[in-house]
C-alpha cells in the first residue's frame, strides 16, 4: 500500500513537472535551474567529503604551478594553472574555492553539451542529453577534482560546437573560435590530438568537405589555433619537450599480447564508465536493432559528422596503442563521451515519452539526495584515509610553518621530501612555499642555485623509513641543520581524533 501511494505522489509530480515543461521557453529555464543547482549541490558534497581528507595531489600540483604562470610546465601544457591563477587572484587559496572552481568548470562542460544538444535534439529532450551524462561518474566525482583531465571537460565541447559552426557557416568569427577553442584544448592537455584528428576526419568525410577546405575556414582556424599555442611552443623549444614525457612514462614492453591486452582494457573501461548511461536509454527508448544502426551511422551527413567526431577520439588511442607502447588509460576517455546521448536522442524516431523523462529527471534529483549521506561517506572516508596518512596534510602543515619560522624567523619558501605533505603545505601553510619534487624529470619550479640561496624544509612521516633515509642524505653535510620531531592530529567534526608523528628537516640558507 505504501508503494502505491509513493508511486502515484511520484506520478502527480512527474505530471506537474510535465506541465510545466510544456510552457513556452520552459526547456531553456530547466537547463540554467539544473546547471545552478548542480553547481551548489556538488561543491556541498565536496565540501563535506573532504572535510577532514586531503585533496588529490594532482589539485595541489595545479596550485603550486599557477603561482608561477608560465607557457609550460614539466608535467603538462599550462592551461590549467593558468585558469587557477587567475581564479587564485580573486578568491582565497581554501578549500571550498577549489571546490567551486571544479564544479563551475564542470557545469560550462555541460552548457557547452547543451549548445550542441539544442541543434540536434528536440527541445523536450535537452534536459534528457545532460541527465543521462550524469549517469557517468566523469562530471560530478572525476570532474570535482580540478586538473588538466578535468578542464578536458569544458575545453572539447566548447571546440566542438565552435568546429560546428565553423563548418557550417565558413564564417572568419567562427573559424577563429574554432581555431582559439581547438588550441586551448592542447594547452589543457596533449591528449586533445585525438580531438583535434575527430575535427579533420569528420571534415573529410563530410559531402560539404569541398566547399569548406575552399574557403578560408579551415586556414583561418590553422592560424588562430597556432597564434595560441605559439608561447606554448617557444617554450617547448627552450625548454625541451618534457610535458611528452610524462604520457610516454607508461608504456608496456612491447609484445604484441601486452599491446592487445592494454588495448582491450582501454575498450572495456571506456564502455564500463557509460554502461548505466547505455542502460538507462535502452530501458527508456526501447529502440529495436534496426533503429540503434540508423542512430550509430546515420543517413543524414549532418548527423553522422557528430559520430565521427565521437568515434575518432575514442578508437584512434587503440591504434596508438597498438602501434606503439604508449598504454593509453580508460579514464582518459573522460572528455570523449560528450556527444553519445545527443548521438542517441536525435534520431525522431526514438520513443522517448514525457513520462519517462520526467521520471529519469526525477531519479537524478533524487541521486543528489546523497548529499544528505555524506557525513557518512566523509566519516567513512576518514577512518580508511586515516590509515595512509591522508587525513594530516592541514595539521602537518600548519606544524611545519610555526616549526620553520620559529626556527628560521622567516617565512617558508621551499618545501620537499613526501609528497602529499610537501605538495599540501603548498596550499595550506600560510607562506605557500614552492614545492620541490625530487622525481620531477623536467624542469622544476625550483632551482638548486634557489635551495641553497632560501633554505628549504624536507618533511615525511616518521614510519615511511625510505623518506627519512633521503632526508637524512640530502641534508648531510648541510650546516645548521634542525631537525624537528611533531606530533599531529586530525579530527572529524570533533567525534573522532586520531594522530601520527612528522618529521621536519630544516635546511637554512647555505652561503
Amino acid at each position: 500500500m505504501g508503494e502505491a501511494r509513493l508511486s502515484a505522489r511520484l506520478g502527480s509530480l512527474g505530471r506537474r513537472a510535465s506541465d510545466w515543461y510544456d510552457r513556452e521557453g520552459a526547456e531553456g529555464r530547466a537547463v540554467w535551474i539544473f546547471l545552478a543547482l548542480f553547481v551548489v549541490v556538488w561543491t556541498l558534497f565536496q565540501i563535506i567529503v573532504f572535510w577532514s581528507i586531503c585533496k588529490h595531489v594532482d589539485v595541489y600540483e595545479v596550485f603550486a604551478w599557477s603561482r608561477h604562470p608560465a607557457a609550460g610546465y614539466y608535467k603538462h601544457p599550462p592551461l590549467a594553472a593558468l585558469i587557477a591563477a587567475v581564479w587564485f587572484a580573486i578568491f582565497p587559496a581554501a578549500d571550498w574555492s577549489f571546490d567551486l572552481l571544479a564544479a563551475l568548470n564542470a557545469a560550462v562542460a555541460l552548457f557547452a553539451v547543451d549548445l550542441i544538444a539544442r541543434r540536434y535534439v528536440a527541445a523536450d529532450r535537452r534536459l534528457l542529453v545532460l541527465l543521462l551524462l550524469l549517469l557517468t561518474p566523469f562530471y560530478q566525482f572525476y570532474g570535482q577534482r580540478f586538473n588538466p583531465n578535468a578542464v578536458l571537460l569544458s575545453t572539447w565541447p566548447i571546440a566542438t560546437y565552435c568546429f560546428l559552426r565553423a563548418f557550417e557557416t565558413r564564417s572568419i568569427g567562427w573559424s577563429v573560435a574554432a581555431g582559439v577553442a581547438a588550441a586551448l584544448a592542447m594547452l589543457a592537455k596533449y591528449y586533445s590530438i585525438y580531438l583535434v584528428a575527430g575535427f579533420i576526419v569528420a571534415a573529410l568525410s563530410h559531402p560539404r568537405r569541398s566547399d569548406y577546405l575552399r574557403s578560408p575556414a579551415p586556414w583561418v582556424s590553422i592560424l588562430s589555433g597556432l597564434a595560441v599555442l605559439a608561447p606554448h611552443l617557444v617554450w617547448l623549444a627552450r625548454s625541451g619537450p618534457w610535458p611528452l614525457r610524462y604520457p610516454l612514462a607508461s608504456s608496456v614492453s612491447g609484445s604484441i599480447a601486452e599491446r592487445l591486452t592494454a588495448a582491450l582494457a582501454y575498450v572495456a573501461g571506456g564502455v564500463a564508465y557509460v554502461a548505466l548511461l547505455l542502460g538507462v536509454y535502452l530501458l527508456a527508448a526501447r529502440p529495436t536493432r534496426r533503429l540503434l544502426a540508423k542512430t550509430f551511422w546515420p543517413a543524414e551527413p549532418d548527423r553522422r559528422l557528430l559520430m565521427v567526431l565521437l568515434a575518432v577520439p575514442l578508437l584512434l588511442p587503440v591504434a596508438t596503442m597498438l602501434i606503439s607502447d604508449v598504454v593509453v588509460k580508460p579514464l582518459w576517455t573522460m572528455p570523449a563521451w560528450f556527444l553519445l546521448p545527443i548521438i542517441l536522442l536525435a534520431p525522431t524516431e526514438i520513443s522517448a515519452p514525457r513520462l519517462a523523462t520526467t521520471r529519469i529527471a526525477l531519479a537524478a534529483a533524487l541521486m543528489t539526495v546523497v548529499i544528505f549521506a555524506t557525513p557518512v561517506i566523509a566519516w567513512r572516508d576518514f577512518l580508511v584515509e586515516a590509515q595512509g596518512g591522508q587525513v594530516f596534510c592541514r595539521a602537518a602543515s600548519d606544524a611545519l610553518t610555526r616549526a620553520w619560522r620559529a626556527a628560521m624567523g622567516r617565512p617558508l619558501a621551499i618545501a620537499t621530501g613526501n609528497l602529499e605533505l610537501s605538495a599540501a603545505a603548498g596550499f595550506y601553510s600560510p607562506d605557500h612555499p614552492d614545492v620541490a619534487l625530487d622525481y620531477v624529470w623536467g624542469p622544476s619550479l625550483v632551482s638548486d642555485d634557489r635551495r641553497m640561496r632560501d633554505g628549504w624544509a624536507f618533511v615525511c612521516f616518521i614510519d615511511r623509513p625510505k623518506c627519512l633515509e633521503r632526508g637524512e642524505a640530502v641534508t648531510e653535510g648541510r650546516s645548521g641543520v634542525a631537525r624537528v620531531e611533531k606530533d599531529v592530529a586530525a579530527s572529524f567534526f570533533g567525534l573522532a581524533t586520531v594522530g601520527t608523528k612528522v618529521v621536519f628537516f630544516l635546511i637554512p640558507q647555505q652561503r
